[in-house]
């Protein structure tokens, strides 16, 4: 992530214990960007994130009852989270027709939410369903995790800029859900974005197993596919209402080049290059809290900023053309070199 200009990054894990030890390493050690847990992922027994992952031994992720939501919430803030996500999704727009999965239950994630503001914590939920959306917002979620994938009713949109509540848009996930090889060979097109990965990664995902495995997976990506239009209305519509758009990408395939495919993503869907860059500075450390410290470029604040070769108010993909990065005033990528 540091390669690609990337020196603060919200780290969404199971395990608070661990996600915390994680982040305070990563405050003294050169070789990360800071990281800022929400931990831990609440969802229900059987429900997505609850499919292979690793159990949080040190609380339930899996409250059945709105008085056990709260009493994880208040545990998860005595073992150090700052942060709480929840998992509002069936699943649907991308298994069907495999089985929908379990969904958290309507009261238990009102408890969750309304526990984590009652303690100080941020609560950011994943929910790309128009519905489940509107019921996380109107429990008093402080952002959203994904985009939402129908068109965002006016009154949520309203509640949204009142609060406020972030969005989180995550459009590259969709766009490589809805058409993996299209949206692969796009991103490798780039020869700044083919030479910096191995040689066998580039020629992993070019090929025709490595798309089949999603398709297979996430077998309704015509579904995905037929609402990217609507995503991208979400966006330009939500920051025309001045709805703070926090750049986030949930993108393993490329980790921390995702950040510049995202911003040529709200570019494409109508926002402008500047926009893009507040999403992925300004407002992510807004909605980090610790636009204090980080998110602009003025005097006090913490040095980190990158120096590049083009500018990308002309084309946001200039971001790539990284000449060096630093961070806390010192640099660390493309090659460390000690000074100040």
């Amino acid at each position: 992530m540091l390669r690609w200009g990337v020196t603060s990054v919200r780290l969404m894990a199971e395990d608070v214990v661990a996600a915390r030890r994680l982040a305070e390493s990563s405050r003294t050690r050169a070789s990360l960007p800071e990281i800022f847990p929400a931990a831990p992922i609440f969802t229900a027994r059987g429900g997505w994130w609850d499919q292979g992952e690793p159990p949080d031994a040190s609380l339930d992720r899996f409250p059945e009852t709105a008085a056990a939501g709260r009493q994880a919430v208040r545990k998860a803030k005595a073992l150090g989270a700052r942060e709480i996500k929840l998992m509002l999704d069936d699943m649907g727009w991308c298994r069907d027709p495999k089985p929908r999965l379990p969904r958290m239950k309507p009261e238990v994630a009102k408890a969750l939410i309304g526990e984590a503001r009652r303690e100080g914590l941020r609560a950011t939920v994943h929910a790309p369903g128009f519905s489940d959306a509107r019921e996380a917002i109107d429990d008093g979620a402080t952002a959203l995790a994904h985009g939402v994938l129908d068109l965002i009713g006016a009154e949520t949109i309203r509640a949204m800029s009142s609060r406020p509540a972030f969005y989180i848009p995550t459009l590259d996930v969709f766009e490589f859900l809805a058409d993996t090889r299209g949206f692969v060979d796009s991103v490798l097109a780039d020869p700044r974005a083919s030479a910096a990965l191995p040689t066998d990664t580039v020629a992993l995902y070019r090929s025709a197993a490595y798309s089949d495995r999603y398709r297979e997976r996430y077998p309704n990506f015509e579904n995905v596919k037929r609402h990217l239009p609507a995503l991208r209305e979400n966006l330009v519509k939500l920051h025309a209402a001045r709805v703070p758009v926090a750049l986030g990408t949930d993108m393993w395939a490329f980790p921390g080049l995702a950040v510049s495919i995202e911003m040529d993503l709200y570019v494409k869907a109508g926002l402008s290059p500047l926009d893009a860059l507040r999403a992925a500075t300004e407002t992510a450390a807004r909605s980090l809290s610790v636009e204090k410290d980080r998110g602009t470029l003025a005097a006090g604040k913490r040095a980190d900023f990158l120096i590049l070769d083009a500018d990308p108010l002309e084309d946001v993909k200039n971001v790539r053309a990284i000449a060096a990065v630093y961070k806390a005033g010192r640099r660390v990528a493309p090659g460390e070199s000690g000074g100040r």
